[in-house]
Order: C-alpha cells, then structure tokens, then sequence
C-alpha cells in the first residue's frame, strides 16, 4: 500500500491563552479527484519556534467520529466519494501558564491575534 500526502494543513494557535476553544467548521477537506479517496488525518507537529509550542496543551482537527490531534495522532480510515467534503473543527487548548510566563505586550499581541503561540501541522494521508 502506497501512503502520500493528499492535503497539508497548518493551524496557528493565538488568542485564548487559558482556556480550551473550539472553531467549528474552520478546516474544510473536500474530494476534488474522480475516484472514492481512501484517507488519514495525521498530526505532523510544531512547525514553528516560537518557543512557546509547549505551551499548547492541546491542539485538535475533529468532525464527528474522526480526530486527531497531539494526543491521538493519526486518525482512523475513512472515504470520501469525489465530489464530497468534510468540515473539520479547531479545537485547542493553551496553558495558563503562558500568561505567567510573558510580558504584557506579547501577551496582548497574542490575545489581539497578532502573534502566534505556535504553528501545528497536520497532513492528509491518501492510501492507494
């Protein structure tokens, strides 16, 4: 069985520092091949170096039964006819710590969503 990167997804994590949030609908997948897809979603990890990434406790891509995350990081199968697509929410969860830890300014850049705690990847894997 062959495994290839279908779709790559990049989640930045700002705002809401100290509590867990989601953002329904904020990833869509959708089937633009003339074929019945057979995919994975994968958690690919940090791209970035804020040296704050740790500070995200938690970092999700879920629709219904299908999630992965930093806990859980490869998906269960599942198909997607052409034509067809898939809403994902965000969801995500940054340590109060981090409030403790910088300076007014960054915090408020952060929760003004001007600077990113950290960037996550996560990939689409087709299976042929």
């Amino acid at each position: 069985m062959t495994m290839r990167i279908f779709h790559r997804y990049l989640v930045y994590v700002t705002k809401d520092v100290g509590r867990r949030v989601r953002y329904p609908g904020s990833v869509r997948l959708c089937n633009n091949e003339g074929r019945v897809l057979r995919l994975r979603l994968r958690y690919g990890g940090p791209f970035t170096k804020t040296g704050l990434e740790n500070y995200v406790t938690y970092v999700a891509l879920v629709s219904n039964d299908i999630i992965v995350s930093n806990k859980s990081i490869e998906s269960e199968a599942f198909q997607l006819s052409p034509g067809e697509c898939i809403n994902f929410d965000v969801e995500y969860e940054v340590s109060g710590e981090l409030a403790d830890e910088l300076d007014f300014v960054k915090l408020k850049m952060i929760n003004d969503g001007l600077l990113s705690v950290g960037g996550f990847q996560f990939d689409v894997i087709t299976e042929d």
